[in-house]
């Protein structure tokens, strides 16, 4: 269960806002306007995701290897897409 969060808790996140954002807009008299908002925060949410997802560029050991001692530094970072 801890996998499953860790790896879609921004989804998660973004449904419970969504569904807490359409339960107190619900409550008002203004129909265009609630769904102006949450069409909006449903595009920010999108445009977070995709600007702030990781992407899985990986890279092989091999290509490593072709750039140490090419006469320029090498700078490694591991991270994890999670």
């Amino acid at each position: 269960m801890d996998r499953i969060f860790n790896q879609f808790s921004f989804i998660i996140g973004g449904l419970l806002l969504l569904i807490v954002a359409a339960l107190l807009l619900a409550r008002r008299k203004n129909r265009v306007r609630n769904g102006l908002l949450l069409g909006i925060l449903v595009l920010l949410l999108a445009t977070a995701w995709v600007v702030l997802h990781p992407s899985g560029q990986a890279v092989t050991a091999d290509q490593i290897r072709q750039q140490i001692g090419a006469g320029s530094p090498v700078l490694l970072e591991f991270l994890s897409p999670y």
